[in-house]
């Protein structure tokens, strides 16, 4: 899905983030204070919303669902080209490190 979307390199103006949710942490991994991480690529579009987000590297498959419905509820002010909103392409990683 990415192949019709800018890399961020090509870009005036980054997206910025304007919603962010944390992913939830599960809670036996959280018991055990187990740390993790997840790498989710996907596209901005040029409202602003992702699509098509997708795990591109996980070190614990139980942390792939959270950080997947985190993203889908992110909203940005999509990347600029030339003046104009389009398609990014973007990779984010997520961090899960148990409560102290």
């Amino acid at each position: 899905a990415g192949n019709d979307a800018f890399d961020v390199s090509d870009l005036e103006r980054r997206p910025e983030p304007v919603a962010q949710t944390a992913p939830s942490y599960p809670r036996e991994l959280a018991k055990a204070k187990v740390e993790g991480t997840v790498t989710v690529a996907f596209v901005i579009d040029e409202a602003g919303k992702v699509e098509d987000p997708r795990v591109e590297a996980s070190s614990r498959p139980e942390f792939e669902k959270p950080a997947l419905e985190a993203i889908r509820r992110w909203r940005f002010k999509p990347g600029e080209r030339e003046g104009k909103p389009v398609r990014t392409f973007v990779k984010q990683p997520f961090r899960f490190s148990p409560p102290r």
